[in-house]
């Protein structure tokens, strides 16, 4: 594999160091690993493919920076420079991206735990309204009879409900004629 090619592999620039090529083979080799992919069968097989690069990449520029003569005692000072400075880099980006973790994590947290209580405030407020309607539907019903009943009675005292008479309603007396109306006077006497 030429060298340019695995440098923009991995990323690289052409001045790069060993420890700056180590770097940036673990950092992609987190990002690509296929064990991250375990759900998906086919990014998984993308991530393999693109490691197998990766190893095959960081071999190449392992190889060729270290078959390079050694740096200036300058130039090494300065590539130490940029070693601490990259650590301290990292070490603050990984600190701040725990801190974001966590944040998300209780976030998380929060947002499953608002989610579930809204579901069950949903779920009752559909079960109590649902009881609602059926309570409203069975009163009414029971409204809607109780007139009818009322109508019937007052058909009966009036006699005009089964053209019977006075008497002859539920909740008379049999042939007894007591109350008014003009269909039961004197009949049910005697």
């Amino acid at each position: 594999m030429d060298i340019r090619r695995c440098l923009d592999i991995l990323e690289l620039d052409r001045d790069a160091t060993i420890y700056k090529a180590k770097q940036a083979y673990k950092d992609l080799v987190n990002v690509w690993h296929p064990d991250r992919f375990s759900n998906n069968p086919r990014l998984k097989q993308k991530a393999e493919e693109r490691l197998k690069e990766l190893n095959e990449a960081y071999e190449t520029v392992k190889s060729f920076l270290s078959s390079k003569k050694p740096l200036e005692p300058e130039k090494a000072q300065q590539a130490k420079a940029e070693v601490k400075a990259e650590t301290s880099i990292k070490a603050r980006a990984e600190t701040e991206y725990h801190k974001f973790q966590a944040e998300t994590e209780a976030k998380d947290k929060t947002e499953a735990f608002v989610e579930a209580g809204t579901g069950i405030v949903l779920s009752l407020f559909s079960y109590l309204s649902s009881a609602f309607r059926r309570i409203v539907a069975e009163a009414k019903t029971e409204i809607d009879q109780g007139e009818l009943n009322q109508w019937q009675k007052s058909d009966d005292i009036r006699g005009k409900g089964r053209g019977k008479g006075m008497g002859r309603g539920k909740r008379m007396g049999k042939g007894r004629g007591m109350g008014r109306g003009d269909g039961g006077r004197g009949r049910g006497r005697g």
